[in-house]
């Protein structure tokens, strides 16, 4: 591989998970575009939502992301909102291959039950809130996210990134 390849997709998609097993495959670097922000910001993405806001947290996400075109090859995993600000999705269309981990929205709510503590936009949602916030802003979304090279359908927990992009 002699480019980089950007996940993107929902919350809880798995561009983190997938992302990290698709790298050992390909045996290129694996780059988290949220962590590598709370690393070099030293907060958590919660906390920069909760004292600085979401419009400055999607400045800071376009600049890191901007700050990987020195990386020659990689896999790298953005956030869920990253292609939806800023042009990022052309950005990334232009130094690399996008794929969109396109993912039910019930597989969605499974996997973002358990963790919405952790996510600035879900956390104050009752079960049924959390649904309905789901559909909302992946329907918002999508039209974005169907702009990827490539898209790849996962229907349940059993998914191979790497079988399915035939690599």
């Amino acid at each position: 591989m002699d480019r980089k390849i950007f996940l993107i997709g929902f919350m809880g998609a798995g561009k983190t998970y997938h992302g990290q097993r698709l790298a050992n495959v390909l045996g290129v670097p694996f780059i988290d575009l949220d962590a590598m922000i709370e690393t070099g910001e030293g907060s958590t993405i919660s906390e920069i939502f909760a004292t600085k806001g979401e419009t400055h947290f999607r400045i800071l996400e376009s600049e890191y992301l901007h700050r990987l075109a020195a990386v020659p090859q990689a896999v790298i995993a953005t956030g869920g909102g990253t292609p939806c600000f800023f042009e990022n999705l052309d950005w990334m269309k232009a130094a690399g291959l996008t794929v969109y981990l396109k993912t039910p929205v019930s597989l969605l709510v499974q996997r973002l039950a358990k963790q919405r503590a952790q996510r600035p936009l879900l956390a104050n949602l009752s079960e049924t809130e959390l649904e309905r916030a789901i559909e909302e802003r992946l329907t918002e979304r999508l039209a974005i996210y169907e702009q990827a090279e490539r898209v790849v359908e996962q229907l349940d927990n059993t998914f191979s990134l790497a079988e399915s992009l035939a690599l």
